[in-house]
């Protein structure tokens, strides 16, 4: 018989975690659209949108940081119910967001030719993804702002609302790529140029609509009556860059690892290539739930931290982490099951087949420890501010571990599912400390807890409980 605490504990996480797998998912799917239209115009319009796609994701990686770190305070200001330290950290990211996207645009403007030319020597590819990138810079303060308010919303439980936009407004992209890129309702066709059009356009009323829902929900009213001075808290600032900075660098250093994984596999032929970039739409949609429930804990965790519900936060975690092992069973199975179904959707060589099949059993083997990695390292320990601890134990699986023993798994020429069974290595390696990290209850610390402006930072009370 499930107890009421239980019952409003699955009630909250399935009401935070299902809005963002829906999200999630018809993200990716109109993605796909997006470049099914794209790629009508030709190879090269295919892989110069794709590099420049490359060069927007490294910029919204580090704009993702800093927007993570923004996450952990709200999360758990919103547990104390305290307005203005939202709206205080909101400002402050935001300020910080804005500067960054803005010299990213800047350097865009100037030498987007050169960038592009860092990936490719072929001038129709350079020229194409060069107009298109100089359009979508126009895009990263909005894009910025946008990231920054929905971990701001989420953090406070509001995650229909935000869920309702980001629909609305992939539509509305795929529509204006229809418009632009073919043309249609007596528009031109602007091609390639097209898609950043309504991209830009897109994003625009993204973040317009975000702003009006955090005007709603009164984020920033609370500030009315504060001065620069107050809002600008250095205290807060520092401790806000302690945690934003080691949570950017282990985005970029995780998004470095995934590419140089990639690369390697690229050693094994185009056949492998083929192999592992055909199962991952099969992967995301597992992935997915679990991207839902890693956001659910970091905000039910943060909040319970910031109400100074350490003992909530610690059940709740240990919580995430049962669903997640069971789920995660239940998803390798699945896999299992759906994989040879699956690869029969490709018209594609019988090599290309059975290599598909070697990574997809090894995907089933080893997605329990990956998704205990991604709620726990990503949403349960981020929660209580332990960035630096995730980003030590990311850099040191990948780095040291995950991508050496592939590299040497392939130098010796090892068969794929052994190569692939190495590569990944590093997710029981990161489960194994993870765990032991979190059942050690050292993470659990009230971060929001500063003196006043000049005075540095008191001791938080859960560093004074039985937590620490």
């Amino acid at each position: 018989m499930i107890n009421n605490e239980k019952k409003q504990f699955y009630r909250r996480m399935l009401s935070f975690a299902i809005p963002i797998i829906i999200q999630t998912l018809i993200t990716s799917s109109l993605n796909m659209v997006d470049s099914i239209m794209v790629g009508q115009l030709g190879v090269n319009s295919i892989a110069a949108v794709g590099l420049a796609n490359k060069v927007n994701s490294m910029f919204f990686i580090i704009l993702q940081g800093f927007a993570t770190g923004a996450a952990i305070f709200a999360a758990q200001y919103w547990g104390k119910k305290d307005r203005l330290g939202i709206g205080k950290i909101t400002v402050i990211t935001f300020v910080i967001i804005s500067a960054v996207a803005t010299l990213f645009m800047a350097i865009i403007l100037l030498f987007s030719k050169g960038v592009i030319s860092l990936f490719s020597s072929d001038q129709e590819v350079i020229l194409l993804g060069a107009s298109y990138l100089t359009i979508i810079a126009f895009s990263y303060i909005t894009t910025g702002v946008t990231i920054l308010f929905q971990v701001i919303l989420r953090s406070m439980g509001e995650v229909k609302s935000a869920m309702y936009v980001n629909v609305f407004v992939i539509v509305l992209n795929t529509f204006l790529n229809y418009v632009f890129i073919f043309g249609s309702i007596g528009m031109p066709a602007f091609g390639v140029q097209g898609a950043a059009f309504a991209t830009v356009f897109a994003r625009l009323m993204q973040c317009i609509l975000l702003i009006l829902l955090v005007k709603r929900f009164n984020v920033l009213s609370v500030l009315r009556k504060h001065s620069f001075r107050q809002i600008f808290d250095f205290a807060l600032i520092r401790r806000y860059v302690d945690i934003a900075i080691p949570s950017v660098i282990n985005h970029v250093v995780w998004t470095l690892g995934e590419v140089t994984f990639f690369w390697l596999y690229a050693f094994l032929g185009t056949d492998v290539v083929a192999a592992v970039t055909l199962v991952d739409p099969l992967i995301f949609v597992f992935m997915a739930s679990f991207i839902g429930i890693s956001d659910a804990s970091s905000i039910m965790v943060g909040n319970s931290i910031g109400a100074n519900k350490n003992e909530l936060a610690y059940t709740h975690s240990k919580r995430f982490l049962v669903i997640t092992f069971m789920l995660s069973i239940m998803a390798g199975v699945g896999i299992l099951l759906v994989a040879p179904h699956f690869i029969k959707l490709y018209n594609v060589t019988p090599q290309v087949v059975e290599n598909a099949r070697s990574v997809l059993l090894i995907y089933g083997l080893i997605i329990t420890p990956r998704f205990l990695n991604m709620v726990n390292n990503m949403g349960i320990l981020r929660a209580g501010g332990d960035t630096k601890f995730v980003l030590y134990l990311d850099l040191l699986g990948v780095w040291l571990v995950g991508i050496p023993v592939a590299a040497i798994a392939i130098y010796f020429q090892l068969p794929l599912y052994v190569v692939f069974l190495l590569a990944n290595s590093h997710e029981i390696v990161r489960v194994v400390f993870g765990l032991k990290r979190t059942l050690s209850k050292t993470w659990l610390r009230d971060i929001t807890e500063v003196k006043s402006r000049g005075e540095g930072i008191v001791i938080s009370a859960a560093k004074k409980n039985k937590f620490s």
